[in-house]
């Protein structure tokens, strides 16, 4: 199984009862460009 220079899987964070990142699986390839978006709140800082 070949796997990206950042590769995420099955990542959780939790704060109290709020769920801010649900079981994500991520790969992304090096020298790959990536951008995250979302909403208020939709765990993007979090994540990072």
């Amino acid at each position: 199984m070949e796997f990206g220079a950042i590769s995420l899987r099955g990542v959780t964070k939790r704060f109290g009862d709020v769920t801010a990142v649900d079981a994500l699986d991520l790969d992304i390839a090096a020298g790959e460009m990536f951008s995250l978006l979302g909403g208020s709140g939709s765990g993007k800082t979090t994540l990072l």
